[in-house]
């Protein structure tokens, strides 16, 4: 990747996306963002100046999406007397994937004010990473798929507003980008492209057109068979787009040992092929996406950073990173299948 001189990517986050809202057996019931923020801090990776929080996106910002029924819907699901049946025969709300948890309407408002943050930042050609983002289900009128919004979305039509012509979303995601893809099916300023695994819920992305260009993959696609798409679909497809500006969706659940899904990528090469992507436009924002398996999850997205800043990647790693990892626990993930490398290294 070739990196902006004198500068440096950025961080967007913010404090509620630290620590998990779901609970039980939920596949987000695990910690994530915050123990990524924790192994940055410890291996003093994060510059003050490269950390900044976004704000609550207004109802005004919402409803550039979403319908204002379901944001009535999102704001009344913490009342202990609404309707829930309607809630989830209706918008989703309150389902097994969608469960309520309290302040939802806060963290989706601050979800799309941080993405809206981190898009405007990217604008200053500056590489921005928000890794709490990557919600690529959600609909205008409903919940789907854990995503009760789709910030890449809202990224995507902020850089539209500000008259970009050309914006390339590419989702490295195990899960098909369904809602980023259906949202801008008819707009030729935007190109998706979703590289995912078939037969995998939603079921959809098994066609392409010329807009949205979709790969599904067989269950165990690994790093080789990776290369080899990358090569001779994914870049040439891009060249011939010819992007101002590129938002790649992480997925950490592409990698191998994720509990819901089956492929198999190593760190180092869905890392590299990310950094690839960023080489095809100026203006480059990156979101994390799924990735059930904590552990991958947190060693990307700080392995990804460490690229993004030149950052030599330490192994063995520090006693204090180590405790952090080790700290880690998923609900789908026994203690006695946590492997050694998982808390040994960050890039294997």
């Amino acid at each position: 990747m070739r990196p902006h001189p004198a500068m440096p990517p950025i961080l967007v986050s913010h404090p509620v996306f630290h620590t998990p809202r779901h609970t039980g057996r939920h596949p987000l019931a695990i910690r994530r963002v915050g123990a990524l923020i924790d192994v940055l801090h410890a291996l003093k990776w994060l510059a003050p100046d490269q950390y900044c929080e976004g704000e609550a996106a207004s109802r005004e910002m919402l409803l550039a999406f979403h319908d204002g029924a379901y944001l009535d819907a999102l704001l009344q699901a913490n009342d202990p007397d609404c309707d829930q049946t309607l809630l989830r025969e209706k918008f989703k709300i309150g389902t097994l994937d969608n469960p309520i948890y309290p302040g939802l309407f806060e963290r989706t408002s601050l979800l799309i004010g941080c993405a809206t943050l981190a898009a405007d930042l990217a604008l200053q050609k500056r590489t921005v990473f928000f890794s709490a983002g990557g919600t690529h289900h959600g609909r205008p009128d409903r919940a789907s798929g854990f995503c009760f919004t789709n910030d890449p979305v809202f990224a995507i039509k902020h850089w539209l507003g500000k008259g970009l012509e050309r914006v390339a979303y590419i989702d490295f995601d195990a899960h098909h980008g369904d809602g980023v893809e259906d949202e801008f099916f008819d707009d030729p300023r935007v190109l998706t492209i979703s590289i995912h695994e078939q037969k995998r819920w939603p079921n959809s992305g098994v066609a392409s057109t010329e807009s949205a260009l979709n790969f599904p993959v067989q269950k165990g696609f690994d790093d080789q068979e990776f290369s080899l798409l990358l090569r001779k679909e994914i870049h040439p497809a891009l060249n011939r787009f010819k992007p101002e500006a590129v938002l790649v969706m992480s997925g950490a659940d592409a990698l191998q040992d994720d509990p819901l899904c089956g492929l198999a990528l190593s760190i180092p090469s869905l890392r590299n092929a990310i950094l690839s992507i960023l080489d095809h436009a100026p203006i480059r924002m990156i979101v994390g996406g799924g990735g059930y398996n904590p552990w991958n999850a947190v060693r990307l997205w700080a392995s990804l950073w460490a690229r993004l800043n030149a950052f030599p990647i330490p192994h063995p790693l520090p006693d204090e990173v180590r405790a952090i990892l080790e700290g880690l626990e998923a609900p789908r993930i026994p203690k006695d299948r946590v492997r050694p490398e998982w808390l040994e290294r960050l890039d294997g």
